[in-house]
């Protein structure tokens, strides 16, 4: 009798600690418990997991596929999914796995083949409008305002070299500027790009993660990969950043982590950052072939070539310099370029 006596008063505390289910997203899922699913939207459907902690704590969503041929992300939320242990896991993990199915199954850059919009640019949506404006609309009533936290996750695509980079938004608010950017710094990656250059106007918000932002939500832009490829490495990279910012969330220790194939358990280097206060383009002026002449990584002085264009008969049209100095952040690698587009985007160090 007195050790049914205990074990009831210790069912009971245990009890006492979990937190309440998750109750959003059209899902009921209880603590300490994993939900799956693909969430129609409009004529398309979101593929979602919700990993809810037994324990209280913030909600952190990762997403992945905004561009559907950024795919990196893609694998590093699978392996997330079946890394973290819910029994042991403080707050609520939601993992986006694809917010761009259509893009991704119709191999296009950044578009959606369906009314030929960026979703990142798309945000706060529209209940009655496009496909893409649709699926905004739902990331921002039914994911953005459930989270606490949020890291939009992106890739080069096809055609473009980057070096791994975060985006910290300043809103010129002091206490999200500085929680938003204390959230950078724990993902572990050396590249910050400091910027305020997306609008303040909720109703007006653009991009995903400006959206989280304009709703006093720490909203981050992670970029790792390049060249629409699919290495195991820069998916380990992403999952290790992750991981980083749930420990700097205080949502995980090691016990919460299962074993997986990346070295998950151990903690950040913890790198100083470089921090950048803004990108700055260098667009072409003409038509053509273009030739970098810089690689990622590399730091350009000002008036420094960076590349040149071509005629298709081979003659030159244009040499592209750098109009400031600081690191080459993000290059286009394919040869095809037109009036306009930015061939390279450089960091300026803050």
């Amino acid at each position: 009798m007195r050790y049914l006596v205990i074990m009831m008063m210790i069912s009971h505390l245990s009890g006492a600690f979990a937190q309440a289910p998750f109750v959003g997203i059209g899902q009921h899922v209880s603590a300490g418990t994993v939900q799956a699913w693909m969430q129609p939207v409009g004529q398309t459907a979101l593929p979602i997991t919700v990993i809810h902690g037994q324990f209280s704590g913030p909600v952190l969503t990762l997403t992945a596929g905004i561009h559907g041929d950024e795919f990196p992300a893609i694998f590093a939320l699978q392996q997330l999914a079946q890394t973290i242990r819910p029994d042991q896991l403080h707050g609520t993990l939601v993992l986006v796995h694809l917010a761009n199915l259509e893009g991704f199954h119709g191999r296009r850059i950044a578009l959606s083949p369906v009314d030929e919009k960026n979703l990142n640019r798309e945000f706060p949506g529209r209940a009655d409008g496009t496909l893409t404006e649709q699926i905004a609309y739902f990331m921002t009533e039914q994911i953005i305002s459930k989270t606490d936290y949020l890291i939009d996750i992106h890739s080069g695509s096809a055609n473009q070299t980057l070096l791994p980079h975060v985006y910290s938004p300043v809103m010129h608010q002091v206490e999200l500027d500085e929680k938003t950017f204390a959230f950078a710094k724990s993902l572990d990656i050396p590249q910050i790009v400091l910027y305020d250059e997306r609008p303040h106007d909720p109703a007006h918000s653009i991009s995903y993660p400006n959206t989280a932002q304009t709703r006093g939500k720490p909203g981050l832009t992670l970029e790792v990969g390049q060249l629409g490829q699919r290495p195991a490495e820069d998916s380990a990279l992403i999952v290790k950043a992750c991981l980083n910012a749930m420990r700097h969330l205080e949502m995980l220790d090691a016990s919460a982590v299962n074993g997986s194939a990346v070295d998950a358990a151990t903690e950040p280097h913890k790198l100083k950052p470089v921090l950048y206060r803004k990108l700055v383009e260098v667009r072409s002026t003409v038509t053509g072939i273009f030739y970098p002449l810089v690689k990622v990584g590399e730091t350009v002085v000002a008036g420094q070539a960076v590349g040149r264009v071509e005629n298709y008969f081979g003659q030159p049209l244009e040499t592209l310099h750098a109009p400031v100095a600081g690191t080459v952040l993000m290059q286009k690698e394919t040869p095809p370029i037109r009036q306009g587009e930015s061939t390279t985007d450089i960091g300026v160090p803050q």
